[in-house]
């Protein structure tokens, strides 16, 4: 009987509808596919018609031991039958070679939605210009490549998410690039190359996330441009004290914006346009800023900083990631001089990280308590280097101060500990 039972649920296996076969491999990882094939004959051969073919760190831990990598991709391209979708080439230890190019050339270009090429190790890779044949790309993602259009290149009209990281890239051309990529909706530029003028052009893209170095940028029909991380890796970005202004108003341009995550340094500039008042222009639309390293003992910083925060009138999260070492009095100084803002009057939760309790920190959160009224919770999260009772003088101290919101709780983040009301 009990062989019966398995011979029955191995016919079970063996005659499900080729449609529903495929709907199960196109959801499992390579290595999974591969694996099915034990659970009947007539499966043997069916992770040949696979969908999707991931070379990952899971596929280079599970399968590849002493055999090469090279071989069997060759193999595997070769033998495979039907549509494929999805090529990924993600291994660890990957170094840039003429097979990569290969590879690509075997993939078809009609049918081909997702390829990432992640070389992880030497030189950067200069991409064939097959890669510009696959027309109907959905997702791409490059590592450490030089990538270059080829000329008289139309774009990818279907290409929705871009995501390039330490890519070789050339300024004069990525422009005419992005704009003739219409469809995308999230763009990730991440250690590219340098830019003196960055410019992005998207009618649907609604997130750009940019990690390196540019002196200016412009947004240009970006009309649902809603998500907007800005990260810089070095000071090469300053220009004179015009940058921040320029960035400023490149962001108040987007008619859409909501999100905005930014190094509080890239303000500092705001000092010579108006700062620590209002600026000339307003983000009217901005509803989540977090400000990333921002430095309590430098009052250009800090004034610039509470100027932009008074420029963003519907601001309803702040969250400000400290990143301070010494403390500088006239700091605090500054700060007990200024007096509570009505702009503030939208904001509704605080998120406060890697808090020391300096004093420049402490007044900064006195005068977020005294302006925003319709505050309803504000997290400090102590930093652990710093703080060595948890956060608990740092509360008591706050509990004492007036606050514009009545309903307004303070709260310790920690990781040991959770939560603590005040």
């Amino acid at each position: 009987m009990a062989g019966a039972a398995v011979r029955s649920e191995a016919d079970l296996i063996t005659n499900l509808p080729n449609t529903i076969i495929e709907n199960i491999l196109g959801c499992l990882p390579l290595r999974d596919v591969v694996r099915m094939s034990i659970l009947s004959r007539e499966w043997r051969y069916k992770w040949l018609s696979c969908p999707d073919i991931v070379f990952d760190f899971w596929f280079d831990q599970m399968f590849l031991g002493d055999h090469k990598l090279e071989p069997l991709i060759y193999q595997i391209l070769e033998l495979h039958k039907g549509p494929l979708l999805k090529f990924a080439l993600q291994v660890p230890d990957l170094k840039s070679s003429p097979d990569i190019d290969q590879w690509v050339r075997m993939l078809p270009n009609n049918t081909l939605q997702d390829l990432t090429l992640h070389v992880s190790r030497g030189e950067t890779h200069k991409l064939n210009s097959h890669l510009f044949a696959f027309q109907n790309l959905r997702n791409l993602k490059l590592y450490n490549c030089v990538f270059d259009p080829i000329p008289g290149f139309k774009g990818f009209s279907k290409l929705v998410n871009l995501e390039l990281q330490s890519v070789a890239l050339v300024p004069e051309t990525f422009a005419k690039f992005i704009a003739s990529c219409p469809a995308v909706e999230r763009l990730r530029l991440i250690h590219c190359t340098n830019f003196d003028f960055l410019e992005i052009t998207g009618p649907r893209l609604k997130c750009f996330e940019f990690h390196g170095v540019f002196k200016s940028v412009a947004f240009k029909n970006c009309p649902v441009l809603s998500d907007v991380k800005l990260t810089f890796s070095s000071m090469d970005f300053k220009r004179g004290n015009r940058f921040s202004l320029d960035l400023v108003k490149s962001l108040s341009s987007l008619p859409a914006l909501e999100d905005l995550q930014l190094q509080a340094y890239a303000l500092e500039d705001l000092v010579e346009h108006g700062a620590p008042n209002k600026l000339p222009v307003s983000l009217t639309t901005l509803k989540n800023l977090h400000l990333s390293d921002m430095y309590f003992e430098k009052i250009e910083e800090i004034s610039c900083a509470i100027c932009f925060i008074r420029s963003c009138p519907n601001l309803q999260r702040l969250k400000i990631t400290a990143f301070t070492f010494d403390v500088v009095d006239s700091v605090a100084d500054f700060l007990r001089s200024q007096t509570s803002s009505e702009s503030l009057s939208q904001l509704k939760t605080v998120k406060m990280q890697l808090f020391s309790g300096i004093e420049a920190e402490m007044e900064f959160v006195k005068y977020l308590l005294a302006s925003a009224t319709a505050l309803e919770e504000m997290t400090i999260t102590p930093h652990g280097n710093s703080i060595t009772d948890g956060g608990e003088s740092i509360l008591n101290e706050i509990k004492q101060y007036p606050r514009a919101s009545p309903s307004a709780a303070i709260l310790s983040s920690e990781k040991s500990n959770g939560k603590k009301h005040i």
